[in-house]
């Protein structure tokens, strides 16, 4: 089993990387007071240990004309399977994040659409081509920024004695 501990220092880098991810080794470093190199080497063994597990692109959907983000609830019908669910998923490109859940819906979408017309269109393809028997959508106002949390991440609780 891997060790997963994390000293302040990767905390700092992760931080960092969390919300400036383009951020060279040189500038990093600055941040959390090590040289470029210490700084990459430490970035090199957070994505060995699996910690680090890529780097992305954000893509504003808002400058693409898809100003409308929901959550989508799904319950699919009785006998359908997730894993077909799942596959016909992947061809829709509104649905930027999908996870199966416990509870009364079998699945949560995140979705970016036009605007609410889109967004019902969406609603009505999956209850015809994916097996879906109920959905419940709540309409997202605005992100909240928590990338900074990740400084308390694996922090051992103490217990005074």
């Amino acid at each position: 089993m891997r060790n997963h501990a994390i000293d302040g220092i990767d905390r700092k880098i992760l931080s960092v990387l969390l919300t400036h991810g383009r951020t060279s080794f040189r500038e990093l470093g600055a941040q959390v007071n090590l040289s470029p190199n210490a700084t990459a080497e430490r970035v090199a063994r957070l994505q060995e240990r699996g910690i680090i597990t890529g780097f992305q692109a954000n893509v504003s959907m808002e400058a693409m004309g898809f100003g409308l983000h929901a959550f989508v609830d799904v319950k699919l019908q009785p006998g359908a399977s997730m894993e077909a669910f799942e596959q016909v998923l992947q061809s829709i490109d509104v649905v930027h994040d999908a996870v199966s859940l416990t509870g009364s819906f079998d699945a949560r979408l995140r979705v970016a659409c036009r605007d609410t017309a889109h967004l019902g269109e969406l609603i009505e393809s999956l209850r015809s081509v994916a097996g879906v028997q109920e959905t419940s959508s709540t309409v997202i106002c605005r992100p909240l920024d928590v990338t900074a949390r990740v400084g308390k991440v694996g922090k051992a609780s103490r217990k005074s004695k």
